[in-house]
């Protein structure tokens, strides 16, 4: 006789609430942690293996990935696809959170070849701009 999946998924989705995001490599809903009120100048603070990222402000939907800060800027490199990069294409209005606290920022399209030195010149590369949260 099988096991009944119910207990499993119901251990997964209790898992997946619990952590108020993206858990691995499932994608969440809207971030939670303490929101950072003051707009963020220089990312350099940053040192969690990954950040998760909050996009489409209308209905939440967030992602953890790999990220890059450089000289004090966050960047990030979401391949062609993605869904979550068509919401910033939409909306640029983002927030990530790092060691459980919460950013908002604007994702800018960077494309000046003198920004992206070193850089995976194949990928699309984001700049995220520390902004003021929304009200």
């Amino acid at each position: 006789m099988r096991p009944h999946p119910m207990p499993a998924l119901f251990a997964l989705a209790s898992a997946l609430l619990a952590c108020g995001g993206p858990l691995a490599m499932i994608p969440g809903g809207a971030l939670r942690g303490d929101v950072v009120e003051t707009p963020v100048t220089d990312w350099s603070f940053a040192q969690d293996r990954f950040v998760d990222l909050e996009v489409r402000p209308s209905d939440p939907y967030s992602v953890e990935l790999n990220y890059t800060v450089r000289d004090g800027r966050l960047y990030i490199d979401p391949a062609e696809g993605r869904r979550w990069l068509a919401f910033i294409r939409e909306d640029p209005h983002v927030r990530v959170r790092f060691d459980g606290k919460i950013y908002a920022a604007t994702a800018v399209r960077v494309e000046d070849p003198a920004e992206t030195t070193g850089m995976d010149p194949s990928r699309i590369i984001y700049r995220l701009d520390g902004t003021a949260p929304a009200r």
